[in-house]
């Protein structure tokens, strides 16, 4: 018990690293677009899923992700990653396109099929994401008797799904209203 304590808090500042690149990534570039930004259309402090999503939620899905991934580490196929990478930016294409076919308009893209410098690097994000996602979802998956056996990494992986449910959550929310 004292070894786990004190590896827990010798290791503690680990998911401090995937929590600041996600934040980065996902909500930072956007906060710096929108101080020279010029257009017509809100910015990022417009939408619950920019701030409270890609600023908050997401960060910390990516941050239970990582837990998840870090205990199952000798699992990871690391050979599917192509796949991961086609399946997420698969995912991506699809939900740019049905945005831009629903003329959800916004920032990133002000006209449907139309996107802004926000809005192409958003895609790449979105891709990154979404293929990371599936990486720790397909290890989860296929270590599943092993992911339940530890009760931190259990609670990481359904904090995780949580906090993407509370993300489609932002998204329902900022185009409802």
């Amino acid at each position: 018990m004292v070894a786990a304590v004190r590896r827990a808090r010798d290791t503690a500042w680990v998911p401090i690293v995937p929590a600041l690149v996600s934040w980065m990534l996902l909500f930072g570039y956007q906060w710096a677009f929108s101080l020279t930004y010029r257009g017509h259309q809100h910015t990022v402090f417009a939408y619950y899923s920019g701030v409270l999503g890609d600023g908050v939620l997401i960060p910390a899905v990516n941050v239970a992700g990582f837990m998840v991934l870090r205990y199952l580490a000798a699992a990871i196929q690391w050979r599917r990653l192509p796949l991961y990478a086609l399946l997420g930016f698969v995912t991506a294409a699809t939900a740019f396109l049905v945005q831009a076919g629903l003329g959800l308009v916004n920032w990133s893209m002000p006209l449907p099929f139309h996107w802004s410098d926000v809005g192409q690097f958003h895609f790449l994000v979105m891709w990154a994401e979404v293929a990371y996602l599936y990486l720790v979802l397909a290890t989860a998956v296929n270590n599943w008797s092993r992911l339940r056996g530890d009760l931190t990494t259990w609670g990481s992986f359904w904090l995780g799904l949580l906090g993407l449910a509370l993300f489609a959550w932002t998204l329902a929310a900022d185009y409802i209203h």
